[in-house]
This record gives structure tokens, C-alpha cells and sequence, in this order.
């Protein structure tokens, strides 16, 4: 089974559908039987789904990591998904499979037992999490389907390659210790005086993106999707309608992922330069999603820039550049000639 990439139109093409593959966890029970456990993960994310190839073990690895192994002259991490969820499963490699991941500039391997086939859903058939689960310690699912009966549980990736390999995270990224990002007095009080949207459903990069961005010195508003965001921005503008001022005295930037329940951020964004009030407020899509296509789509619909999940590292520089009107990197080339 091999996605075809063409299907990444429907991150594309603004009209709030997406593609996920279900698979599923065998759960073994205290009393011999096994029950199903159904989760997702968009076609966007997958570049394959194989047979359980033979692993190498990696020193010092993480405990749910069962081994590297090679797959077109690349070297892929094999993670343990049933163990990492703390789902005990059967130990017979020959009934599981593989499923291969590409985002985030990274590719990984994730055992499960058995991939059932792909749904094609609207965004709007996709919820986000009751605040159970969303308040769990490992924070893992971002989003629920509902679908025949099941309810597939769509899990943050991202959060699962972070906990098993910490180095690649991006909450690695210190700001203090980054001189491409200026902290004078001068410059954090001008992002004080400028209000961030952050809309994201994994709790756990939404709280990194903020982190960020206050650490800067900007002030944060969140949303978990774009129909959440959509409506906080609405209120602003009825706001603006009854009691006077500007949109600007509310929010001054958006920062926004793609893949999200209700309203994905491609959408969003046509929503918002549809609209006479949004039509010009900087809007950055940051998406683990980020191809070439994907950016020129989300350029075309109106975003101002793109990031790539993480490339955290930009994110103050950019908002800088599209909020203060402040590139850091040409005055650096100024100074520097």
C-alpha cells in the first residue's frame, strides 16, 4: 500500500477535506480475548505501509523503539506504536505491519497490527478531543472520527517522535540563545504592544509556538482549530462594529497549522482574505505539511509565509518581518557590509 501524493490536493485545495488511513491495535485483554483499537493518521503524512522488515538494535535507545532498518538506502527508526500507547498487543511480527512516515523532514517507521483501508472525510466531520483526553499526560490525540460505528482516534505524531527522540523536538530550541533574534528593550516592548493568534489542535505544538512567541515578547491567543479561531476572530470584528477601534487592537498576526478538526488552516485562510476585515493581517501556515505544493497553495490562497514545523527557529524573525515591519536578516547584511 503506497498513498499516492497527488492526493495532498485535498490539503490543498481550501475546501476543508482531507484523507486518513484507519488502522488498527489489537488489544489483548486480562481474560484471553482482543479487542480492537481504531486510530488514523492523514495519507498526507504516509509514504507507505509494508511488511515488518528485519531491525537492527540502536544503542541506548528508547524503550518503545524496536530498531532501525533500511528502506531505500535510507536508515528509518522502527517505533512501537501499541507500546508506546500502553496497549499490549501479540508478539507475532508476522500478522503486524509498518506503517512509513514522511513529515517534518523526518521518515519513521511505526509498527500496528493491521491497516484497514482509507476514508475520505471533511474536516468538519472531524472533532477534536473531549477535554479528558486533550488534559492526558501524553496528550496524543488530537482528533476523533467518527466512522461505522468506531470512533478512530487520530494521533499527534509529532508529540510521539518528540518523547521518543527528545533531540528532534523543538522545544529543544532556546530563544536566548539564538543571535539572529534581537532582544532589546526597544524592540520586546513593540512586540508587547502586538497580539498573536496561534491556532493548532496537538496542544502540544500549540504550547511551543506560544511559549515562543512570549518569550519574545509578544502577547499569545490560542485556538485548537480554525473554526475556534475563525470564531474568536469574528467576535473581534463585532467588536470592532459596536464599540470602535480597529481589528489591530485585538490581533495583529495569525500563526496557523493545516491538518485541523472542523476547519483546516488552508480554509481558514480563504475564509479570512475573503473577508473585508482579515483581508490584509499577516497569516503564517507553520505545518509539518509543508511541501512545495502545499506552500504554493497556501501562498496562493493568501498566507503571507509558510514554516515548516521544525523550523521554529524563524518563527519571531518572521512575525517581526510581517507584524514590525523589522527584517533581522537584512539589517544583519547592512551592518555586516
Amino acid at each position: 500500500m503506497s498513498p499516492s501524493k497527488d492526493n495532498g490536493i485535498l490539503l490543498e485545495s481550501g475546501t476543508n477535506e482531507l484523507e486518513i488511513i484507519e488502522f488498527h491495535l489489537h488489544r489483548k485483554l486480562p481474560n484471553g480475548q482482543v479487542k480492537v483499537c481504531y486510530y488514523g493518521i492523514n495519507v498526507a503524512k504516509v509514504r507507505e505501509v509494508i511488511r515488518v522488515p528485519e531491525t537492527s538494535d540502536y544503542p541506548k535507545a528508547h524503550d518503545n523503539l524496536v530498531g532501525v532498518f533500511s528502506l531505500r538506502d535510507k536508515l528509518i527508526p522502527m517505533v512501537d506504536l501499541g507500546s508506546w500507547l500502553n496497549v499490549p498487543t501479540k508478539d507475532d511480527l508476522d500478522e503486524k505491519v509498518v506503517i512509513v512516515t514522511d513529515f517534518n523532514k523526518m521518515i519513521n517507521g511505526f509498527l500496528v497490527d493491521h491497516v484497514q483501508r482509507i476514508h475520505r472525510v471533511s474536516w468538519e466531520q472531524v472533532e477534536s478531543p473531549s477535554q479528558f483526553l486533550e488534559a492526558g499526560s501524553q496528550d496524543c490525540v488530537v482528533a476523533v472520527v467518527r466512522n461505522e460505528g468506531h470512533i478512530i482516534m487520530i494521533l499527534d505524531f509529532e508529540k510521539i517522535i518528540s518523547d521518543i527522540n527528545p533531540e528532534l523536538s523543538m522545544d529543544k530550541y532556546d530563544l536566548t540563545h539564538d543571535k539572529h533574534v534581537p532582544m532589546t528593550e526597544e524592540i520586546v516592548k513593540k512586540r508587547d504592544a502586538n497580539t498573536v493568534l496561534v491556532v493548532d489542535d496537538s496542544a502540544f505544538i500549540r504550547k511551543m509556538i506560544e511559549s515562543t512567541l512570549i518569550a519574545g515578547g509578544y502577547t499569545v491567543i490560542t485556538a485548537k482549530d480554525g473554526a475556534e479561531a475563525l470564531n474568536k476572530l469574528v467576535d473581534f470584528e463585532r467588536a470592532v462594529e459596536e464599540h470602535g477601534g480597529k481589528i489591530g487592537d485585538y490581533v495583529n498576526g495569525i500563526v496557523s497549522d493545516v491538518e485541523m478538526p472542523q476547519m483546516d488552516g488552508m480554509h481558514l485562510v480563504k475564509r479570512l482574505r475573503d473577508s473585508t476585515a482579515f483581508k490584509s493581517i499577516p497569516i503564517v501556515m507553520f505545518s509539518s505539511l509543508m511541501s512545495d505544493s502545499n506552500r504554493a497553495k497556501a501562498l496562493e490562497l493568501g498566507a503571507n509565509d509558510t514554516i515548516t514545523k521544525p523550523e521554529i527557529e524563524r518563527m519571531i524573525p518572521l512575525m517581526d518581518k510581517l507584524i514590525l515591519g523589522i527584517d533581522h536578516d537584512a539589517e544583519m547584511l547592512e551592518n555586516a557590509s
